[in-house]
């Protein structure tokens, strides 16, 4: 029965056919003189090394060394910040004794783009040490292999190297071509969190609502809608109240003309009354009298004119002025111009616009923990979003009260507007840290797949194997997830494209290309 380790064994060893037919092509930048390849090293089984670095991972093949024989190598070279090949760079492999290089093997560009093919001969038999360093404008690294023997025949190959452990088989190119990355699992701070429920809401000392103080016409001069700014004390309109009943253009007229009339009497009579008191003909309380009645007639005839203007709209400011108690973002407008109000009626909300409040509901089983609340996060189109200290947001309102209709507690974490969502009413699951952090062993939320709800990893063994790994996830934090069971610290797991591996691991032929070196 042909395995999958068997199937991947014959596939390297084709392809260490194929290129070592053409290797000789991609020497030609070589600092050192390679002989023909020969074809009989494809009897021998490849060795077969995956190393890392912070810059590039190295997955490279090559036959056993032997003295005076070229044995090319098939040297994968990705880099780590996003996975791709190196589609340029030098390559040198080094084979060093006692700490100093005893030989050294050049090509100065990639045979194809990820693909070096240095060719090593080596002169002398013996224990060597086996780097491979490489070099790409600004990128620099050097991947130490450790000790490998150059053998003194063919007759004298002996290689113990064990085959890596994973039954699945995903190429370098199937990797290239789809998107792709690995994570190291690890010790990593991780806070405990309990669900909860979150809206947006403005602060409360961030917010204001304008009412119409009387039953009245708007009038504003400019148009305001939601969105625009406004300063403190900025004129937003004015109030016109409404009239008496019956107050009709023609009464006004008629009120304003008695108005008059009576203030003029006014004016005369205080004018004779005050020429006969300097005489003496009469008392000084009727002049006051008189005086006081000038008074109210003045009043009457000021009335009278405001209420014909404000019907007439000859002045478009009349009445009541409108204006806004803080500076913000207007994020409700509920009036138009010339739009008939009834007193209490909300005009305007106005809402700090820097500033934003999360209005966290928890569920009253959790309420003991509420006081040790640090933050929270939610999860916003699959990247979560960290509301704490380290971004700026500080958590302002805890309530142990229990609402009788909801059956929670809640808490109000306030953070800056522009990290997040500012649409107030907005609502959406939340995540509220309720302890210290731990050092947990964790690896990245995406690298876990559902598996026929199983918590699945694909651990990768080598460069182009993996192994499939049921886990047991412990707390989540944000994009990190604790794994209690299944994986251990320092190895890699698959944190995007996990999908593209399982399917791979059913034998999917349109997830990739093979291994055509």
């Amino acid at each position: 029965m042909i395995t999958n380790t068997d199937l991947h064994r014959a596939l390297r060893t084709a392809s260490l056919i194929c290129l070592l037919v053409t290797g000789a092509q991609s020497h030609a930048g070589t600092d050192h003189a390679h002989g023909e390849a020969q074809d009989d090293h494809s009897e021998q089984p490849a060795l077969v090394y995956t190393h890392y670095t912070d810059a590039t991972e190295l997955f490279v093949e090559f036959p056993p060394l032997v003295v005076n024989e070229a044995s090319t190598f098939i040297a994968h070279f990705t880099r780590m910040d996003n996975f791709k090949p190196l589609s340029s760079g030098t390559l040198d492999v080094h084979l060093k004794q006692h700490g100093k290089t005893a030989a050294r093997f050049r090509v100065k560009q990639p045979a194809r783009t990820g693909i070096f093919l240095p060719g090593v001969t080596a002169r002398q038999s013996g224990d060597y040490q086996l780097l491979l360093e490489i070099r790409d404008g600004d990128l620099h690294a050097v991947h130490d292999l450790g000790m490998v023997t150059v053998f003194a025949s063919k007759d004298a190959i002996h290689i113990d190297q064990q085959d890596t452990a994973g039954e699945i088989n995903y190429l370098k190119e199937q990797q290239w071509d789809n998107p792709f990355a690995i994570s190291r699992a690890g010790l990593q701070a991780l806070r405990p969190s309990v669900p909860g429920f979150a809206t947006v809401i403005a602060p409360a000392d961030g917010y204001a609502v304008v009412r119409a103080p009387a039953d009245g016409y708007f009038s504003a001069q400019t148009l305001l809608t939601a969105g625009e700014s406004v300063s403190a004390n900025q004129l937003l309109g004015s109030l016109v109240p409404r009239l008496g009943e019956g107050a009709d253009i023609g009464n006004l007229l008629v009120s304003q003309e008695k108005a008059r009339a009576q203030y003029q009497l006014s004016q005369q009579d205080v004018t004779r009354l005050q020429a006969l008191y300097e005489q003496g003909a009469i008392p000084q309380k009727r002049l006051q009298q008189a005086q006081q009645a000038l008074q109210v007639a003045r009043v009457e005839l000021n009335t009278t004119r405001s209420r014909l203007q404000q019907r007439s709209a000859q002045n478009g400011q009349a009445g009541i002025a409108l204006t806004a108690p803080l500076a913000g973002e207007l994020v409700d407008v509920s009036v138009r111009p010339s739009s008939f109000v009834r007193s209490g009626d909300a005009l305007f909300s106005i809402a700090a616009s820097d500033r934003r409040w999360l209005d966290i509901q928890i569920p009253e089983k959790f309420a003991r923990k509420i006081n040790q609340i640090s933050g929270a996060w939610i999860d916003d189109a699959g990247k979560p979003l960290v509301f704490d200290a380290s971004t700026d947001a500080q958590v302002v309102k805890v309530s142990q009260q229990v609402d009788p209709l909801t059956r929670s507690v809640s808490a109000a974490i306030e953070y800056p507007a522009q990290r997040s969502h500012t649409l107030l009413g907005s609502r959406f699951a939340a995540h509220v840290y309720i302890d210290q952090a731990k050092n947990l062993l964790a690896v990245p939320l995406s690298a876990i797949i559902d598996d026929g709800g199983q918590a699945v990893v694909y651990v990768q063994t080598g460069g182009e194997t993996f192994a499939r790994r049921t886990v047991q996830l412990g707390i989540q934090d944000g994009d990190r997830v604790q794994i209690t069971r299944g994986v251990e610290a320092g190895e890699w797991v698959v944190s995007r494209g996990a999908y593209y591996v399982k399917l791979a691991s059913i034998g999917g032929d349109d997830i990739g290309h093979g291994h055509a070196h």
